[in-house]
């Protein structure tokens, strides 16, 4: 790193208590060599062949244990420390050999030199022991380690308890097998029971020693733990709710009859269908039949990577990322298992199933019943999981019931609550079960939005943009006939098929809603759903867009606001100084309409969330006051950066004297906007002026600097002397 560059990262680090954690690489023509950091008491020696790792005992680990030895590492191109001074370093992972020289592959520089904390790592994570370190590094450098919970829950599901072709069946002995292994399994999982699956039509559909493994399974059945999926396997995207309570009464009486134990109102859809992408008729019956609280998919928001995985609550229906284990109905075979068994071995001892234990609070974990048949690859896979854990992690594994585990993922992981929709069409995976209703070939989603802020002429600007034929905006809302406002709104819960609905046909296709610009939610679910639209904001003077967002309350008869008579004692009121003997209740109501006229003019606070999300190049600005005077000149430059064929939009748009402002031409007549556009006011003060523009200064600045710095126009009311 440059002098200079490390320099500031230090002064940075040292001022805001912020460590650092590096992974040093060996430099090429330093084989083996010694060499001593400068101003330091440490050593590094380059290219070092490993064999056998120490995890040290230290304040920083949590999860990793310390004492124990890894041997067989067999890996080159190490670099490994060398410390003379206890006192400044501590190991995290030592190398053991031979020699007397005590050499470490990861070390914690406390910072007693300079005052600043660093974590030196030797080799990359592409080791376990590295990643497993790191991983406690990484919660002691957030702040979270004293926080931090050794506590992991874990589910075992067995799905299709009795589905299977003859020959691929559990057995009464299969069954036997699987009662002493949850037994062993307690050893290392407190409470653990198994979770089995039901589709009850396929009972004693094998051969002879298949159905006595059936007829024992539920003559054991008080052992274990159940819940439904559908009565013959079926897909929930495919029946509506008459049919699905059909067949899930048959299954609930077929459990009754059998006398399973169905608590704690969990099920699993069979193949995931219906839980995401959502049919809602299928959380309806299972709410009316089964009264289920509780499910997990594997497909939220995709399939691909686990690691993304996340839940959602719908319609009261908690929903758990559910993991794979590499095992499916395919798997029954240690010699015929994909790609070789080695891949088994290494995914539990330190691969990705090892470290989806590690770093998922709960885990649940999907099976079926022909892992625990033939060489019962299920139990010979978490038998060493669990001790492969207990060995290298002082992790305490649990099981517990769903609900409870619901309760503590959405405890720990509070902003998952809400779903994000994604397209389904995009997913090959979704396509395959979205709901009937959802027609992939005929739904149309916008590739333009318009966001506003309020106030900055975005109904006008709709208005003047559908006037070209290759271009068509959203119907309004059926019961306000106002915009949709679904990102970040209460219609974002009618999901996706509802909102491409309001949508037709054309080569840019666009919504506008005003109220998304300064919605903290709005960009996060736009960029789920339509991630390539392109996002278009409108740049008007704040000051300007603060005194007609007030003159709009006004007349629309706020009460706060007509109580308050001027914007200026809204102002007073949101900087402390309401005069001497006004109501709690008007100063509160005053602030709130402060919020609402101020908000929207912080265009570099809103933007650096909407580019958290979506790139620059998709970003469209929008001159406002240009688009007041000079509307047909403004769309033309519009029309050309949306890659649009051009049009003569002054024919069709004429300033209206009697209106005072700009309308579109309509068969040699003028069609205004209603009267709720585009209204007269008394002009604001200079005193006023002068104080919204002293408020926004910091904001304009930054705009300005941005817009500069973006190559973007910068709107004469923005010029900065």
């Amino acid at each position: 790193m440059p002098k200079w560059n490390k320099q500031t990262l230090d002064e940075y680090c040292y001022v805001y208590h912020v460590p650092i954690i590096s992974f040093i690489g060996s430099k090429s023509g330093d084989r083996y060599q010694r060499i001593q950091v400068k101003g330091s008491s440490l050593h590094l020696w380059q290219h070092q062949t490993v064999d056998r790792l120490l995890v040290e005992k230290s304040s920083l680990n949590k999860v990793a244990k310390a004492g124990v030895e890894r041997r067989g590492v067999s890996s080159n191109q190490w670099v490994l420390f060398e410390n003379d001074d206890s006192t400044k370093f501590e190991p995290l992972l030592s190398v053991l050999s031979d020699e007397k020289s005590k050499l470490f592959a990861a070390i914690w520089d406390k910072g007693q030199e300079d005052g600043v904390q660093r974590v030196l790592f030797g080799h990359n994570i592409t080791d376990w022991t590295v990643k497993l370190i790191f991983y406690d590094t990484l919660n002691w450098a957030l702040g979270n380690s004293s926080s931090f919970s050794l506590e992991r829950f874990v589910e075992i599901d067995i799905d299709d308890i009795f589905v299977g072709a003859q020959g691929t069946r559990i057995v009464e002995e299969d069954v036997r097998a699987l009662l002493r292994c949850q037994n062993e399994f307690r050893k290392y999982v407190q409470n653990f029971t198994f979770m089995l699956g039901f589709s009850g039509s396929y009972f004693r559909n094998g051969d002879s020693d298949e159905d006595r493994g059936d007829e024992y399974l539920v003559e054991m059945a008080s052992n274990f733990l159940w819940f439904p999926h559908m009565w013959r396997h079926n897909h929930a995207h495919e029946h509506n709710f008459t049919y699905l309570e059909a067949i899930m009464s048959q299954n609930k009486l077929f459990a009754e009859s059998m006398k399973l134990p169905v608590k704690h109102g969990y099920a699993i859809a069979p193949q995931h269908d219906g839980v995401f992408p959502v049919h809602e008729e299928m959380y309806k019956a299972w709410k009316k039949v089964w009264n289920v609280s509780v499910t997990a998919t594997e497909e939220y928001p995709h399939f691909k990577p686990p690691s993304e995985r996340r839940g959602f609550i719908y319609k009261n229906v908690s929903v758990l990322p559910r993991q794979t284990c590499g095992l499916y109905t395919h798997t029954q075979f240690f010699d015929d298992y994909p790609d070789g068994f080695d891949k088994v071995i290494s995914s539990l001892r330190g691969g990705d199933l090892f470290f989806t234990i590690v770093t998922n609070p709960v885990s649940i974990f999907m099976t079926h019943q022909q892992n625990y048949a033939h060489d019962r690859l299920a139990i010979y896979t978490f038998e060493n999981l669990f001790r492969f854990v207990r060995c290298w992690t002082n992790l305490r594994l649990r099981w517990q019931d769903p609900l409870a585990s619901a309760k503590e993922y959405f405890r720990l992981f509070s902003g998952e609550k809400f779903p994000i929709w994604t397209d389904p069409c995009t997913d090959s995976r979704h396509r395959t079960i979205v709901p009937p209703t959802f027609n992939c070939s005929a739904r149309v989603l916008p590739n333009l939005l318009i966001v506003g802020p309020q106030k900055t002429g975005t109904t006008a600007l709709s208005s003047f943009l559908t006037l070209h034929p290759d271009v068509s905006q959203n119907s309004p809302d059926p019961r306000s006939f106002e915009e949709l406002q679904f990102f970040g709104g209460s219609n974002y819960e009618n999901g996706i098929e509802w909102y491409s609905r309001h949508f037709r046909h054309s080569i840019v296709v666009f919504e506008k809603s005003a109220t998304y610009f300064d919605n903290p939610n709005a960009p996060k679910q736009a960029a789920a759903l339509v991630p390539n639209t392109k996002v278009l904001i409108v740049l008007y003077d704040p000051a300007k867009r603060a005194y007609s967002w007030f003159q709009h309350l006004i007349a629309h008869n706020d009460s706060g606001a007509l109580s308050a008579g001027s914007l200026d004692v809204i102002l007073d009121a949101n900087e402390g100084f309401a005069e001497e003997g006004t109501s709690l209740k008007n100063v509160e109501a005053w602030k709130k309409i402060a919020r609402r006229c101020l908000s929207g003019g912080r265009y570099t606070q809103h933007l650096e969330r909407w580019l958290q999300f979506f790139p620059l190049s998709q970003i469209v600005f929008l001159d406002g006051e240009k688009f007041l005077e000079k509307p047909a000149e403004v769309l033309h430059e519009l029309v050309e950066k949306l890659d649009l064929p051009a049009f003569d939009f002054a024919n069709y748009i004429k300033f209206s004297k009697s209106k005072g402002f700009h309308c579109r031409v309509v068969q040699n007549k003028l069609k205004c906007l209603g009267k709720g556009k585009g209204r007269s006011y008394a002009p604001m003060s200079e005193a006023t002026r002068m104080r919204l523009g002293k408020h926004f200064s910091l904001h304009n600045s930054a705009l300005h600097k941005f817009l500069r710095r973006s190559g973007e126009p910068v709107p004469k009311w923005l010029k900065i002397d």
